[in-house]
């Protein structure tokens, strides 16, 4: 079944959008060492766009069921071009600090959520059910050509020209992605509840969501295993840096290369998961994905030659895109239309929030019992993740997606 127009639109936004966000990874942290030599504040302007997820997200998912989500991703998109604009005048007048930054960022991270949870809502309805898997990869596939190969280098590049010239052309890719968005046909607001729309009644549907994550016996044993997941691979990614340097003996560069090598692992994955879903159970392919995670991480404590190392990354790159497309692809055909945003939240919530908590446990270990126990932790977490999936008597692939 070919994809729809609507859907094109779409991912096309998504892609001009993504290329903004990877020019971001690499320019904003710049700009931060520009403005301060302060360890403590350069890590606050890395957290800064993640932080808003612990504070805002359940609310933003309640507020996405209420509103036409495709609205939602237009003014999320011009609310990212107006902060970006405003920082690239302020930085090309010499105006700015880091406390501006910090507050951009931290903007920018709340539209984020606004515009990626009512993403998650709109691609079932332009790419219709039976095309779900197929959509996610492609959005996938994009998302890690723009955000981790493109966006990044363009970013470093362009910063070096001027220090203000990522932030002006990230405020275009969003303007570009809100043209498009506006070429989508329909409404995607959600049926209307009969509950009123007051403060109670927000933090009620809130609580509404909530309890169906606890009692969708899938939804609820992907959004656990995804947690082992996460602080899995925060436990691993936290010390890969400082393993690359010891285990490896490799600088910087050699450290951008292993990178490089799980980027190109994810592309890979974009490009076989939804052949994989079409031949696999589901349940074996997710159970499949996280083992071989956890092995790749397993392997990597042992690993001596750094180009294993690099092969292990790339597969362990390919693992987490089949993990992700499929995951997302068996939530949006499981989860009512009316709690697409709640639901999509607080998973988000549990993933985010997870990763925090696997980096701290993965540089306690480190630090009291070596590198390589963190990247063991790691691995075994994983593991775990792939049995809880495995011992799972839900059906997985392909409900029908509800109405509510």
């Amino acid at each position: 079944m070919g994809l729809s127009r609507d859907f094109w639109l779409v991912w096309t936004a998504a892609a001009v959008s993504g290329l903004g966000d990877g020019l971001e990874l690499s320019a904003f942290p710049l700009l931060a060492t520009h403005w301060t030599r302060d360890p403590v504040l350069v890590s606050a302007a890395a957290a800064a766009t993640e932080a808003p997820w612990l504070f805002l997200g359940l609310l933003v998912g309640g507020l996405v069921d209420r509103w036409d989500r495709r609205k939602v991703l237009l003014i999320a998109d011009s609310c990212r071009a107006l902060l970006v604009a405003a920082l690239a005048a302020a930085v090309a007048c010499d105006v700015g600090n880091i406390w501006l930054l910090l507050v951009v960022l931290f903007a920018l991270g709340s539209a984020q959520i606004f515009f990626d949870t009512s993403m998650q809502a709109v691609i079932p309805a332009v790419a219709g059910t039976g095309s779900l898997v197929r959509a996610n990869s492609l959005l996938h596939g994009s998302a890690t050509v723009l955000v981790q190969f493109a966006g990044p280098a363009a970013g470093a590049a362009l910063f070096a020209v001027a220090r203000w010239l990522p932030a002006g052309i990230d405020a275009v890719s969003y303007l570009l992605g809100v043209a498009l968005l506006a070429g989508v046909r329909g409404r995607f607001r959600p049926a209307r509840t009969s509950a009123p729309e007051g403060t109670a009644s927000l933090r009620h549907s809130v609580a509404e969501g909530l309890r169906w994550l606890r009692d969708d016996r899938v939804v609820r044993v992907l959004a656990l295993a995804t947690v082992l997941l996460g602080m899995g691979s925060a436990a691993a990614w936290g010390v890969m840096v400082l393993f690359a340097r010891h285990q490896w003996h490799l600088g910087g560069t050699g450290y951008g290369l292993l990178l490089t090598a799980s980027a190109v692992g994810s592309v890979a994955g974009s490009l076989v998961a939804a052949p994989l879903a079409r031949r696999l159970p589901h349940r074996l392919l997710l159970a499949g994905s996280a083992a071989g995670s956890a092995t790749a991480f397993g392997l990597l404590t042992v690993a001596r030659p750094a180009a294993l190392a690099a092969a292990l990354l790339a597969v362990n790159g390919l693992m987490v895109v089949v993990w992700n497309v499929v995951t997302v692809s068996e939530r949006q055909a499981r989860i009512p239309d009316a709690l697409t945003g709640r639901v999509t939240a607080a998973y988000r919530v549990l993933a985010w929030g997870s990763m925090p908590v696997g980096g701290l446990l993965g540089g306690a270990l480190a630090s009291a019992l070596g590198l390589r126990a963190a990247l063991a932790a790691g691995a075994l977490l994983l593991a775990l993740a792939a049995l809880l999936v495995a011992g799972g008597r839900a059906p997985l692939g392909g409900g029908a997606r509800q109405e509510a």
